[in-house]
Formats: structure tokens, C-alpha cells, sequence
């Protein structure tokens, strides 16, 4: 009897469908060698150093991740996709997209600023320092007189190209549409 309780519990496993991990927000899987392997997304630090992630297709049977960022966060690659389009009166950013990642910009008080910033990063060896230095005070202080919470790899790259930490020229920024 016991042998038939086994063999009654081996059928049942097999025929039970094994359920799939769910993935943390962001993660993606990607076939390397016949082997899946689990991505995560790239850090802020790791994209002020230039890193980027190759994402994959639409169709790979990974799901998409949408991304809220202001555009100190927005991946250094995107940028040339940035662009402020109206509704009526109404300004707003479209939804950019890249392969399963589509990223939301959250508009805050120091884009103008942000922008400027990037528009100088992208100078590299003839970036000035002393408007680069002007512009991380102007993020890191809000309009009335508090600590700013802006954070992203803009601020991060802007932050070590200062301190001479990163040649900047390794930095591909595009300045075709801002």
C-alpha cells in the first residue's frame, strides 16, 4: 500500500505545473549559454560611470517596467528622446520608450536647470566647471532656502567630473533635440 501512496503523489507532482518566481520590479531574464539568467536594472551610480544595459525585446516574454524619474534619472542613451509636446495648452512629456522599459518624466522645479547641466556635461573637456559647480548648488538648495531631494546619475556624473574622478569624454550625450 505504501508503494501506491508514492506513486499516487509522483503522478500528482507531475501533472501540477510548476509556478514561476516572479521577478523584483525591473529585473529581466535573459538566455546566456542556454542558461536563463536574472538582470537587474542598472544602478544610477553604474550609469554616472557610463554603463547601459542592453535591454531586451518587446516580445522576449518579459514583462514591461514602467519607470517614474525626473530627468536626473532619465539613462543617459534617452535623452535624445526627451521632448515636451502640448494638448491644448497643456505641456507635457510623452512616455519614452525603450525595449521593456518605458520611463514616465516627473517634472520638477530645477529641469531647466537639469538640462543645462546636461547640455554642459556633454561639452566634455570643455565643460566649465564654474557653471557646473553653479548649477549643483541650484539643484542642491529648492527655492525656499531648504535641502533639495534631487538625486540621479546627472548629479552623481557632475559631482565626480568636478573632482576629477572620470575623464567625462567616455560620456556619449547627444544634444541633438534638448
Amino acid at each position: 500500500m505504501p508503494q501506491l501512496a508514492e506513486q499516487v503523489s509522483e503522478q500528482v507532482s507531475e501533472q501540477q505545473p510548476i509556478k514561476k518566481r516572479k521577478l523584483p520590479f525591473g529585473h529581466y531574464k535573459v538566455a546566456i549559454l542556454k542558461e536563463e539568467v536574472e538582470i537587474k536594472p542598472v544602478s544610477q551610480e553604474e550609469m554616472a560611470e557610463g554603463w547601459q544595459a542592453i535591454l531586451p525585446r518587446l516580445n522576449s516574454g518579459n514583462p514591461i517596467h514602467h519607470w517614474s524619474v525626473t530627468l536626473a534619472q532619465l539613462p543617459p542613451h534617452l535623452w535624445s528622446k526627451y521632448k515636451i509636446e502640448y494638448e491644448g495648452n497643456k505641456a507635457y512629456c510623452p512616455v519614452i520608450k525603450n525595449n521593456i522599459y518605458y520611463y514616465s518624466i516627473n517634472k520638477t522645479s530645477h529641469d531647466d536647470n537639469l538640462i543645462l547641466l546636461y547640455k554642459e556635461l556633454a561639452k566634455g573637456l570643455s565643460s566649465d566647471n564654474k557653471i557646473i559647480k553653479e548649477l549643483l548648488s541650484k539643484l542642491e538648495v529648492n527655492a525656499d532656502s531648504s535641502k533639495s531631494n534631487i538625486s540621479g546619475w546627472l548629479i552623481i556624473r557632475a559631482k565626480k567630473f568636478l573632482k576629477n574622478d572620470k575623464y567625462n569624454g567616455d560620456m556619449d550625450l547627444y544634444l541633438s533635440n534638448i
